[in-house]
């Protein structure tokens, strides 16, 4: 069993206990102590409280315990609560009323601490000058008063302990000096914190009381008003007093209270006081109502108690919509009055916060875009009683630190998911849907297991993703939950997503994408379930305990019968306590299409007993001996393969032996075993501060769409290069008019999409093309991390490169650079002139409509280059309210150019769409790894034939020469031939490419082509020059899914894949298991 994913197994399966019964956010010590948690020793010392924030689910646990002076603090077990499995932050702990200082004051602190570490307590503040009292043990006339959750002056939180008599003024301690033990925090944006007062004057039962509120630094101290009687205190004057803080009462606010506790009794469980504006420590939100152009006033008080703070949050937002000034882009929940206490109802807050200003009615929306909005949760337990609702432009974020919890309130939830995106266009728009939904745990297990409810129903497509994301739903036999549902989207990235109970873990019902790092856990049927696709890939997946791994048997009704899920392929990873890992409808004497139900499995564990592939009708089809133990499936597949010498198709179901299966540059970890794959770095930026960043329209950059903002961005980057500060990227429209030069070492984070839009003559010359970003010199080494931007351009922009990379980036040994959710959308933008009213298809000037030279250039100069789900497109249609445009002509000449690279380009989950001569193309480069290569072929085609309107061929780039590649055709059929190409190689080696989708659906805009599904165009994929002796250059492509070519692939000249031969099904694809390119390497 691989070690690594046993430390996952022990890691989720931890997680999930945790997950199975959440601790209430209030505070009962009878039940903690029936759960072991607090020690019931009779030892006759002080008692010692030390108090838990809550890091999920908002609440605090405490526990208390006898202690004499110099006694170690013991390591409990917290109560079962949602937790997450970080180690990247540890919560806060405190510590109240422990060892006196010499000036016999008991002290209180709080300070960071990890999970399962020794707990050190920090040393006491020093004495303050103005208290000359005696420790809690005194018989003073005065009680002692605990002051908690006090800042000091680098922001570090503490406590002490002085006497204090009734209707005196309270004591100004000194705080401690600032030391490293000490949570540094940022002061919140009211400059009030929130303080607790415990064992002030004791009310009319003899009870002294407790509670927390916020309070200003420099304001006095004022008693809030007692709770009423609620219990007798003990008359063993021997008894030491016992303050227990941070309970919770029915309407989420925190009170504590103190009485005796006589070693070895009982904890009492007290009775909260009634539900008062003084006793809560709560953010009020003002919000003003006005038309749907105006949003509500963001009002926010201080970070919660036990919240790790993250950058994002305590930035000055200065996002700008150029239709609306005051619009707001980022958007805190809790600002839009959302409690986040696990008792306030949030749903109509939360609501509030995803569509105000969003949507538009009436007719003066005609033809307005969706504005964006970044929606933020911070740490808490929301209750929502309603589905939430998530539009374009959309990302949502929580506390990537402490991840928020999002729970459906029961039997009376109204709707069939929690969140749900709300995307009406038909697939393949281009223009992109742009929702994110990123560090969320969404809880469902409280609605009723026979209702169908989904944790996501999730319709979103190009340039949208879902990330560490986690779903707990209803268990049981009859359950019909499902965690995460995708239908009717032509692309899906995940990643780091754990889908925990329910039915079915995650349903799909999607054209192409990649999930990468998910973990299904105790569904109760099926772990992922297929039910439609043109091509997936699942890397690096783990199953637990579920009857079936994954289901892809799904088949259509004929005449001819058909099967519906037509590629996938399954690499590394693991499953564990299952009754078949997949289930497939191919196999055995089935006449279903030759290419449809295509599996390719490589380098998965499959424990002992499971079999690996199984038909519909329970017979095993692959089930390697020892059945008895651990397997490890180095690779198999089933469908048609292509090899060389001959390149006869031949039909297969068996494992093989891959050619070139160590890769070396490609792959990481032990034995060089796993594909190098890097999680988007914002998480790592999680401890800067927001004076960490260098933000642009801080910098004076307008961002306005109008103004030209090229010379002082530029002066942003080179900045942060020389201070090695990151850049963040207001919301706006940048104008570019010349190259912006990103440096080695630069990071850039967007807020949602950015767009840098580039203008004017220096972009305009086909002839003499110019990157609207350039990432290095030619020459330079280093790394740049860029996430979340877009660059798009005006009409008229022929020579616009969007991005080129020159950077030789460092090795795997030292991580290497890249983008994250970066795009490139060619028209459909405001301020583009490449809109409906100019564009539109069949009406436009060529020259006025042409909007780039190429997306994206990888140089000969570059190597070690990640990239994560980029969308490259010039727009089809135009997402606009309140329905999408027609039909859209809008001109770039290629989409992905890897040119010459020496190699390490790993590209996951990437889609090029409307490039006029080609989506992708490879030359004269080596290790290439991709997953899920997704295109569409412009379907404006053949109105104009390619390469129109770009008439001029660049050899230098290699690019094809229609005239000569179509020369042999005449009428009908020279149209047919003079289209773009989905994906062309050459003269290149190790090039590894796992699932493709390459698309080609439409003729002229008709939804029909002549001739048939496969007879859109010619040819979809060209691989040339790939000769050498003694052995040829290598292409592997597993999972070669083509749509609406006559052949799906050419190997200089060749017909090697002809698309009628592989049969078409309910999808009309041609598809292939996987085929080979080149030979084996030399001994």
């Amino acid at each position: 069993m691989n070690s690594g994913w046993k430390f996952k197994l022990v890691s989720l399966v931890t997680t999930l206990v945790y997950q199975i019964d959440p601790a209430s956010a209030g505070i009962n010590y009878r039940h903690l102590q029936e759960r072991g948690v607090v020690p019931t020793t009779t030892k006759s010392c002080p008692i010692r409280c030390i108090d838990f924030p809550n890091t999920v689910c908002g609440g605090t646990w405490q526990t208390c315990i006898p202690s004499c002076t110099g006694d170690s603090i013991p390591t409990f077990t917290p109560p079962p609560c949602m937790t997450t499995t970080s180690t990247t932050s540890c919560p806060l702990l405190c510590v109240d009323n422990f060892s006196t200082n010499s000036c016999g004051i008991a002290g209180g602190t709080c300070f960071p601490h990890c999970p399962g570490q020794p707990i050190t307590i920090p040393p006491l503040p020093p004495c303050p000058s103005t208290t000359t009292t005696a420790p809690r043990t005194t018989t003073s006339k005065c009680p002692t008063v605990c002051l908690d959750f006090m800042t000091n002056s680098c922001g570090g939180l503490w406590g002490t302990c002085v006497q204090h008599c009734p209707g005196k003024p309270f004591p100004s301690p000194t705080p401690p000096p600032c030391t490293s033990t000490r949570r540094s925090l940022s002061p919140p944006n009211t400059n009030c914190n929130l303080i607790c007062v415990d064992n002030f004057t004791p009310d009319s039962c003899g009870n002294a009381g407790g509670t927390c509120f916020p309070h200003c630094p420099g304001q006095p101290i004022t008693e809030p008003p007692l709770p009423s009687c609620t219990s007798t205190p003990a008359t063993t004057s021997s008894c030491p007093t016992l303050c227990l803080d941070f309970m919770t009462n029915s309407c989420g606010g925190l009170w504590g209270t103190c009485l005796q506790h006589c070693p070895g009794q009982p904890f009492p469980n007290p009775t909260p006081p009634p539900c008062t504006t003084s006793s809560r420590a709560t953010i009020t939100t003002t919000s003003k109502k006005t038309a749907s152009t105006t949003t509500s006033k963001p009002n926010c008080s201080a970070i919660a108690r036990g919240e790790t703070p993250y950058y994002l949050d305590q930035f000055k937002h200065q996002g700008l919509w150029h239709l609306n000034s005051s619009y707001p882009v980022y958007r805190n929940v809790k600002c839009w009055g959302a409690k986040g206490d696990g008792v306030t109802d949030d749903t109509e807050a939360i609501i509030r916060a995803l569509t105000e200003g969003k949507t538009c009615k009436g007719s003066n929306c005609q033809n307005s875009y969706i504005p964006p909005s970044l929606i933020y949760f911070p740490k808490g337990d929301y209750i929502i009683g309603k589905t939430l609702p998530i539009y374009r432009n959309t990302q949502i974020l929580g506390n990537p630190r402490q991840k928020p919890t999002i729970r459906a309130n029961g039997k009376n939830f109204a709707g069939s998911a929690m969140f749900e995106t709300k995307v009406k266009e038909n697939i393949g728009s281009g223009a992109g849907d742009f929702i994110t939904l990123k560090s969320i745990i969404l809880i469902g297990e409280a609605v009723p297991p026979e209702r169908d409810f989904a944790g996501i129903r999730w319709n979103a497509g190009y340039a949208s993703g879902l990330y560490q994301v986690e779903t707990v739903m209803g268990s049981g036999k009859a359950t019909k939950h499902r965690g995460i549902v995708v239908s009717n989207t032509p692309h899906i990235w995940m990643s780091d997503v754990s889908a925990n109970r329910g039915e079915i873990g995650i349903d799909l019902s999607v054209q192409s994408g990649t999930l990468r790092n998910v973990a299904v856990l105790d569904s109760r049927s099926i772990g992922i379930r297929i039910t439609s696709s043109y091509s997936l890939t699942l890397k690096n997946l783990f199953l637990y305990n579920t009857p079936i791994g994954i289901d892809a048997s799904k088949t259509n009704p004929g005449p001819p019968v058909s099967q519906a899920v037509n590629s996938l392929v399954v690499v590394e990873g693991e499953i564990i306590s299952a009754k078949v890992f997949i289930r497939t409808a191919r196999g055995g004497s089935s006449t279903y299409p030759n290419g449809a139900g295509s599996i390719v499995i490589e380098r998965f564990t499959v424990a002992a007993g499971i079999p690996v592939v199984q038909r519909d009708n329970g017979v095993n089809i692959y089930h390697p001996s020892p059945v008895n133990t651990y397997r490890y499936i180095t690779l198999w597949a089933q469908g048609r393969r292509y090899t060389p010498p001959t390149y006869e198709v031949a039909t297969m179901q068996n494992p093989i032996t891959n050619p070139k299966s160590s890769q070396p540059r490609l792959r990481v970890g032990q034995e060089k075993g796993v594909y190098y794959d890097k999680h988007q770095p914002s998480p790592a930026y999680e401890s800067f501060k927001p004076n960490d960043f260098i933000s642009l329209r801080s910098q004076g950059i307008k961002g306005d769409g109008i103004s030209d903002d090229t010379a002082k961005i530029q002066r942003a980057f080179n900045l942060a290069a020389s201070t090695n500060r990151p850049i963040f990227v207001d919301y706006g429209i940048y104008i570019v008019t010349r190259t912006l030069l990103i440096h080695p070492g630069t990071r850039i984070v967007g807020e949602v999409w950015p767009k840098f839009l580039a203008a004017g003559s220096y972009f305009s010359n086909v002839k003499n093309p110019h990157p609207v970003l350039q990432i290095g010199k030619p020459g330079q080494t280093g790394r740049v991390e860029i996430q979340d931007i877009l660059v798009t351009a005006k009409a008229g922009s022929a020579g616009a490169i969007s991005f080129q990379w020159n950077l030789k980036g460092p090795d795997l040994s030292n991580d290497v650079g890249g983008m994250w959710s970066c795009h490139s959308v060619i028209g459909a933008q405001p301020f583009s002139g490449l809109e409906a009213a100019q564009c539109s298809h069949g009406a436009r000037p060529l020259s006025k409509c042409t909007g780039g030279f190429m997306h994206l250039h990888i140089t000969r100069h570059a190597s070690n280059i990640y990239l994560e789900n980029n969308y490259y497109a010039a727009a089809a249609y135009q997402s606009i309210q309140p329905s999408p445009s027609g039909p859209l002509d809008v001109y770039v000449g290629r989409g992905v150019l890897i040119d010459g690279s020496p190699g390490g380009i790993w590209l996951y989950s990437i889609a090029s769409q409307n490039s006029v001569l080609y989506q992708y193309q490879i030359q004269n480069s080596a290790d290439i790894f991709a997953s899920s290569l997704e295109s569409t072929n412009p379907s404006f085609q053949p109105n104009p034939m390619a390469p129109t309107p770009f008439g001029v061929i660049n050899t230098t780039l290699s690019d094809p020469n229609f005239a000569t590649i179509c020369k042999a055709h005449t009428g009908a059929a020279y149209a047919k031939c003079a289209k773009a190409f989905g994906l062309r190689i050459i003269n290149s080696d190790n090039v590894v490419i796992y699932s493709t989708s390459l698309l080609s659906g439409q003729n002229n805009f008709a939804p029909n082509c002549p001739g048939g599904h496969f007879n859109c165009q010619l040819v979809m994929v060209s691989v040339e020059k790939q000769a050498r002796s003694p052995v040829n250059k290598l292409v592997s492509i597993y999972g070669f899914t083509v749509r609406g070519a006559r052949y799906a692939l050419l190997m200089d000249g060749k017909i090697i894949i002809d698309s009628q031969k592989n049969a078409g099904t309910s999808l009309a694809l041609p598809v292939v298991a996987w085929f080979l390119v080149g030979g084996v390497l030399p001994s």
